[in-house]
C-alpha cells in the first residue's frame, strides 16, 4: 500500500516525494493513496476509539448489542448479554490516523513475490537506484505498464488516546439501594409506597451497572420478587411471617421434612399471602425431592431456613452469650432440622478469647462496597481473621485471576498464631 501524507492537492509533487521516501519506481503498485488532512472548520469531535477482544468483536459480529452504562458519578461500563467490563483512557505517544475506506497491500495492485525481490540487494545504492528510475519513469514504462492510479483519502481525525474495555465484577451495591424504598411489607400497607420509586426489570438494567444476565442472577440472590410488573424486596418481618406459616404447615399436616406438599401450600396461605410471594417464597426456600403418583415434593432448605432464622435471633444489637444462642437457635428451627456454627458464614462473628464466649450479628450485606472501607470496618469489628472467617466477606472481589487468598495478601498482614494463618489490618497502630 501507498500512502502520501500532504496538505493539499500536490500531484505534481508525486515524484519528489517519493524519491525523499526512498523508494523504487518498480516497488510502487497500480495504486498510490494520497492523505488528505481536513480543513480546520472540519471537525470530528464525535468520533471515539476503542480497543475490543474477540469477546466482543464476536458479540459485535453477531448482532449482540454492547450498552455503556454510569450515571454522572460513577466510572462508566460496558455491558454486554452476560458480562460487564471496566473502560478506561489510555494514551499512546504515536498519532493514530482514521482514514475511511483506506485501501491495504492487496487492493492496490501489489505483486508480494516481486516486493520481496525488490528488497533484495545492496542497500547502500538503494537512493541512486530511486533516483535513476524516477528520473527515467515515463509512468507508463514503454506501454507494458499502466500508469499508475492516484486517490485522494481525507483523514477522518487523529487520535493521541483510546478506551481499553477490561472485564470487572458487576456493580451491583446500587441495587438494594434501589430497591430498599419500596420493600413489600403486606398489602394493607401499600398505600404508604411512593408508587414513583417502583422500578421494573428494563428500569433496573438500565441503572445498574451489571449485564443481563448477572442481574438477573443478583435479583434472585437478595430475593427480590416481581410484583405487579415491579421488583420488590420483602421487608425483614413480612418474610419472617411468611416464612413461619409455610413452616407451620409441616407440624400441622405430619409432613416428613422431604415430603412438602407445594399445592396444599399455596392451597392453604392463598387468601392472607399474595400469590406471587407465596410461589417466589417456595422457590426461595425449597428444592424438589421425590415423585409420587405423579405428585411432585420438596424439602426445605435446611442451611437457608436456618440462617434466616438465626437472623432473627441476631437483631437485637449486642453481643450474646455463644451457648445460650446456639440453644435458643437449635430449638427455634423445625423440629428435625439441625443447625451448625457453619452456617452463620457471612452474617455473625464469634468471638471465643473472652469469657464466656460471645457471638453478634454482622452481615456482609451491610458493608461498604469500597474495598478499603470494608478492610477497616472488617478490623474494627475484629482485630484478627482466619481465611474461612473473612472470606464471606470479601468472596464478592474476587475473579477468575484474583482469589481471596491474593486479596489478603494485598489488603492484609498474615501471620501464624499456633501453626494456623491468621490475618489482621496491613498498617496496625
Amino acid at each position: 500500500m501507498d500512502g502520501i501524507n500532504v496538505g493539499e492537492d500536490s500531484t505534481s509533487e508525486d515524484t519528489r516525494q517519493i524519491r525523499t521516501a526512498k523508494l523504487h519506481e518498480s516497488d510502487l503498485t497500480e495504486i498510490t493513496q494520497v492523505l488528505m488532512f481536513p480543513e480546520g472548520k472540519i471537525q470530528h469531535d464525535d468520533l471515539r476509539l476503542m480497543l475490543l477482544d474477540d469477546n466482543l468483536l464476536k458479540e459485535i459480529k453477531n448482532g449482540g448489542e454492547l450498552l455503556f452504562k454510569g450515571d454522572a458519578d460513577e466510572n462508566v461500563v460496558l455491558c454486554t448479554k452476560s458480562k460487564t467490563y471496566d473502560v478506561k483512557v489510555a494514551e499512546t505517544s504515536n498519532s493514530m490516523l482514521l482514514v475511511p475506506n483506506l485501501l491495504f497491500a492487496a487492493d492496490t495492485g501489489l505483486d508480494e513475490t516481486h516486493q520481496d525481490n525488490s528488497m533484495e540487494g545492496d542497500s547502500d545504492t538503494s537512493l541512486e537506484k530511486s533516483n535513476t528510475t524516477l528520473n527515467n519513469s515515463t509512468g507508463s514504462d514503454d506501454g507494458a505498464k499502466a500508469p499508475r492510479k492516484v486517490v485522494y483519502k481525507d483523514i477522518v481525525n487523529t487520535f493521541f488516546k483510546f478506551y481499553e474495555v477490561k472485564p470487572c465484577m458487576p456493580r451491583l451495591s446500587k441495587l438494594r439501594r434501589l430497591l430498599n424504598p419500596t420493600k413489600f411489607k403486606g398489602v394493607e400497607l401499600e398505600y404508604a409506597i411512593d408508587k414513583s420509586k417502583l422500578l421494573n426489570y428494563e428500569k433496573l438494567c438500565d441503572q445498574v451497572q451489571a449485564s443481563r444476565e448477572e442481574l438477573h442472577e443478583e435479583l434472585e440472590r437478595i430475593q427480590a420478587i416481581e410484583i405487579d410488573g415491579n421488583y420488590r424486596l420483602l421487608e425483614f418481618d413480612y418474610e419472617l411471617t411468611v416464612l413461619s406459616y409455610m413452616l407451620d404447615l409441616i407440624e400441622e399436616n405430619s409432613w416428613p421434612l422431604d415430603k412438602i406438599s407445594k399445592e396444599i401450600t399455596m392451597q392453604s396461605l392463598e387468601t392472607i399471602v399474595p400469590k406471587s410471594i407465596l410461589e417466589a417464597m417456595f422457590r426461595f426456600y425449597t428444592l424438589e425431592t421425590t415423585m409420587e403418583d405423579g405428585i411432585q415434593y420438596y424439602q426445605y432448605k435446611q442451611d437457608k431456613v436456618c440462617c434466616f432464622l438465626a437472623r432473627v435471633l441476631l437483631r437485637s444489637a449486642g453481643k450474646f452469650n455463644l451457648e445460650e444462642f446456639l440453644q435458643a437457635w437449635a430449638d427455634s428451627v423445625p423440629e428435625g432440622m439441625i443447625t451448625d456454627e457453619k452456617m452463620l458464614s457471612g452474617i455473625a462473628l464469634i468471638d471465643r478469647t473472652t469469657s464466656p464466649k460471645v457471638i453478634w450479628g454482622f452481615s456482609e450485606d451491610n458493608l461498604p462496597e469500597d474495598i478499603h472501607e470494608r478492610f477497616k470496618l472488617l478490623f474494627h469489628a475484629k482485630s484478627i481473621w482466619t481465611v474461612d472467617e473473612i472470606t464471606p466477606y470479601i468472596q464478592c472481589y474476587a475473579t477468575e485471576k484474583l482469589n481471596v487468598n491474593n486479596i489478603l495478601i494485598k489488603y492484609a498482614r498474615a501471620f501464624t498464631i499456633d501453626g494456623n494463618r491468621v490475618f489482621s489490618a496491613k498498617h496496625m497502630k
